[in-house]
């Protein structure tokens, strides 16, 4: 008995560390960004967004995740076809091309994006 008991308990614990493994891998990897100190805000033209939590959040998110964008202004307006986000940002860091990009394909590529105005240096 002790015999067939030995083998029974290494395999399940050798298949249970594997899964860990496993599971390990499929999570997904935080992006970890330094303190962004924003010199500029830049203000763009977002169309397509349909409500400010969820796509809101979503390009808040994005942007952020750039570790370039210290933070985005979003007064949502249901009435409007498009919202104007405003953007503060360290410019040494990202572009105002590069933003758009980044907006441009979020959401299967939901959004319009244009920048309003040009960048201003903040103070």
């Amino acid at each position: 008995m002790k015999l067939v008991l030995l083998p029974t308990l290494l395999i399940l614990f050798i298949s249970c560390s594997q899964a860990n493994t496993k599971n390990e891998q499929n999570k997904p990897q935080t992006k970890v960004c330094r303190l962004v100190k924003a010199n500029t805000t830049q203000e763009i033209g977002v169309k397509g967004m349909v409500c400010q939590m969820g796509c809101g959040g979503s390009i808040r998110k994005a942007l952020k995740e750039t570790c370039a964008v210290e933070r985005v202004e979003i007064t949502y307006i249901d009435s409007l076809e498009e919202q104007v986000i405003k953007v503060h940002y360290d410019r040494d860091q990202i572009a105002p091309k590069q933003m758009l990009l980044v907006l441009a394909g979020l959401n299967d590529r939901q959004f319009t994006v244009r920048t309003v105005g040009s960048p201003q240096a903040l103070k």
